[in-house]
């Protein structure tokens, strides 16, 4: 069967079930992708550390394999190119904290079909619509549904910042992206890239915050071949990566006060030299960086160059927080239960009321995560009240949900679960009831074991009983 259209995008798709490569590679090829399927850990760590000339552009990476899960593998090719996108059956908060610390690109649960997962891969490769032959993104959505980094909302901070985007998109100056952790700064910077008058040339982002401190120089600048113990061969840097095109820098403060007068030179000179060489290379690029922390105070307690936060100062631009921007909620919200294939579900009056009561302390990243668990969670087509608070409840930046009132008459929510009676004192023995002593086992043994089949087989019960359960008592089993 012929693609439905030609993607220029390798995916290495790392998954030791079978039957899922073979049905995720078969959708993915009908789309256009190129799929090159690993079934274990370790001919993974061999593919992400030693690319060849035809590497795959991005990787689609599980958790759970028999001989190297998922985290293991990011652990040992923290030096890797390649973007990891995580897909997994298994994922739980914890689990897609530590892999986006090792550097995966996006954090994704299963089931999540072909047509959803292409933006991803196609977003964590780099690839507008331009190269990716998907009719445009910055042009609005194309057939494999919304761009995943798109800046979407209308609220007035919203559209102000971004009309301050497009007025700086065609500038050659570096621009310093500042704003609280998960308010999309990335997705700020590939808006810029896109509107740039260069959006078909590289893209290229590095966290700072995941580069060992002795490899910096040689990640950002390069190597030439003999530089160094180890150095076999020449190595190009991200500055050179990124071309006529974008280097992203996220988490800059991270970046080790050795190397900052390095790359201030960079801004100033716009050149640079590889370790081991004697010749200055041009960068041909534009630089973004970006923070959540505060520079000046970083500068006064000497952990940043004054010079360098100057030079970087010239086009400042903070994202504003979600909780200043309220009416963007619900727009981003449906944007990615779009991307995810679920954009028909419907939306109660109370659920949209718990959904804007909510301060949003993880910004838009916990919008997104609550967007994913709503995706898996959601029955008959329908998101109530009981649903957000419970989702809400499983969120690691919130803290247990308030109750949201309903301006139906007599103050309850319609589509609320009933009113359960007067709790018991858990430091009183005797008003503990044998439900409330198996609902509090069964929590230790998930915050323990963080399996579901695992504690199942623990208490004597198959999956599906234990699932009923979390779901009577409100507990998300991730």
């Amino acid at each position: 069967m012929q693609p439905e259209t030609t993607i220029p995008c390798r995916v290495l798709l790392i998954d030791d079930d079978e039957a899922f490569r073979l049905a995720m590679g078969k959708a993915l090829r009908r789309r256009g992708f190129e799929v090159s399927p690993v079934g274990d850990g370790a001919a993974a760590v061999r593919a992400l550390s030693e690319p060849g000339d035809d590497a795959p552009h991005v990787a689609v990476l599980d958790l759970r394999m028999p001989d190297l899960d998922g985290l293991e593998v990011l652990r040992r090719t923290m030096n890797r190119r390649m973007p990891v996108v995580v897909l997994t059956g298994h994922g739980s908060v914890p689990d897609a904290v530590e892999a986006m610390r090792l550097g995966a690109h996006t954090f994704l649960l299963k089931p999540l079909d072909a047509e959803a997962l292409a933006p991803w891969l196609l977003q964590a490769a780099g690839l507008t619509g331009a190269t990716a032959g998907t009719g445009g993104w910055a042009d609005g959505p194309s057939r494999h549904g919304p761009p995943p980094d798109a800046l979407v909302g209308e609220a007035r901070a919203t559209r102000a910042f971004r009309s301050v985007l497009d007025r700086l998109a065609t500038a050659d100056e570096p621009i310093l992206l500042t704003g609280e952790t998960g308010t999309g700064k990335e997705v700020a910077a590939r808006y810029l890239h896109r509107h740039s008058r260069r959006p078909s040339a590289p893209f290229v982002a590095v966290n700072m915050a995941c580069l060992p401190a002795d490899l910096v120089e040689s990640e950002l600048f390069g190597h030439a071949r003999g530089s160094f113990t180890g150095a076999d061969r020449r190595k190009p840097g991200l500055l050179e990566e990124a071309g006529e095109g974008m280097l992203f820098l996220d988490e800059i403060a991270e970046l080790p006060l050795e190397h900052q007068p390095k790359l201030l030179r960079v801004l100033e000179t716009r050149s640079y030299r590889p370790v081991g060489e004697t010749r200055e290379r041009p960068f041909l690029g534009r630089l973004v960086a970006a923070t959540h922390r505060d520079l000046a105070l970083e500068v006064q307690r000497g952990r940043f160059r004054q010079d360098l936060y100057y030079r970087l100062q010239v086009l400042p631009l903070r994202l504003p927080p979600l909780r200043e921007r309220p009416d963007d909620v619900l727009p981003i919200l449906r944007h990615w239960l779009e991307a995810a294939g679920r954009g028909g579900l419907t939306i109660t009056s109370a659920a949209e009321t718990a959904l804007l009561s909510h301060r949003w302390p993880g910004n838009v990243r916990e919008l997104v995560n609550l967007a994913r668990r709503l995706t898996l969670f959601a029955e008959e087509g329908r998101v109530d009240a009981a649903l957000v608070r419970r989702m809400l409840e499983a969120n690691p930046f919130a803290g247990p949900a308030e109750p949201t009132l309903d301006p139906a008459p007599g103050g309850l929510a319609p589509d609320d679960a009933p009113v359960p009676g007067p709790r018991a004192d858990p430091r009183d023995p005797e008003a503990l009831t044998l439900e409330s002593l198996e609902r509090r086992h069964t929590e230790r043994l998930l915050a323990h074991h963080r399996n579901v089949t695992r504690v199942a087989d623990i208490l004597g019960i198959n999956r599906r009983t234990l699932q009923r359960k979390l779901r009577a008592w409100g507990i998300d089993a991730d």
